[in-house]
């Protein structure tokens, strides 16, 4: 039985948590069913698609072009275009995940990150955390991609990743988020 992961000091008066278990684990997702005690005394069963810390990769190749790679998605059936980016190991550090992301999809190192803003895509049946960041000083120094990721690289200006973000061409949500949240908030870039 895989622990229930909550935040006591924000949990509403009433809630209990009972009991989770793990239903199906495939790759680095897991389904779980969270048992609960309602503030009314009824129990109930939520699912959960256990998918853990990911990150993305808003990466500058210069002052004003940064990196996109498109790789296809099969719910979609189409390529996506979207920022370096993918899942934390277990135990990684989100900074450490997003060097290697970057890396394995994009090529390059960063030589100076900075932290954009953490969300969580879905609040009702996932259990993601994003952390967003931007990246500077790249340097080629590529890694292996992962085995089914077959990616294309293009380098745009920032305003264009902007416009494919507000306009709908970028929809993935974590590419979108630090895109967006970027150009609200523009990080110290020394």
């Amino acid at each position: 039985m895989a622990p229930l992961r909550y935040h006591t000091d924000r949990m509403a008066p009433g809630w209990t948590p009972l009991r989770s278990r793990t239903i199906y684990t495939g790759g680095a997702l897991a389904l779980r069913e969270d048992a609960w005690r309602l503030p009314d005394g009824q129990e109930i069963v939520y699912p959960v698609l256990a998918v853990g810390v990911t990150v993305g990769v808003l990466g500058f190749v210069d002052a004003g072009h940064v990196l996109l790679v498109g790789q296809y998605r099969h719910l979609q059936r189409a390529v996506s275009w979207e920022l370096p980016g993918g899942g934390a190991r277990p135990g990684e550090d989100p900074h450490a995940a997003a060097q290697r992301e970057l890396r394995e999809e994009g090529g390059y190192r960063a030589g100076r990150f900075a932290f954009l803003t953490r969300f969580q895509p879905s609040v009702a049946y996932l259990d993601e955390v994003a952390y967003c960041y931007a990246a500077w000083d790249l340097a080629l120094d590529p890694l292996p991609a992962d085995g089914d990721e077959f990616l294309e690289r293009r380098v745009v200006p920032l305003a264009e990743a902007v416009r494919m973000a507000i306009d709908g061409e970028i929809t993935e949500s974590v590419s979108k988020v630090t895109l967006l949240q970027y150009v609200a908030r523009p990080p110290d870039r020394s």
